[in-house]
């Protein structure tokens, strides 16, 4: 699923999907950030969550509040 959404991605804003994993890779370690941290609420093996993650954790809040 992950995939297909970089490759959408990058083909909408034409980029590579490189670029949009390593854009959202940085979005991700600053949102890792400070107190409340993304990264304390994500399960990683990592101490930043991949993109991959963090997409799984937004569908699964998605579906746990009933907005899909």
């Amino acid at each position: 699923m992950t995939e297909n959404i970089f490759k959408l991605t990058a083909e909408k804003y034409g980029v590579t999907e490189e670029e949009v994993r390593s854009e959202i890779q940085k979005a991700i370690a600053e949102a890792c950030k400070g107190s409340h941290a993304l990264a304390d609420k994500i399960s990683s093996a990592e101490e930043t969550p991949t993109p991959e993650e963090v997409i799984a954790y937004i569908i699964s809040q998605l579906y746990k509040n009933r907005l899909i």
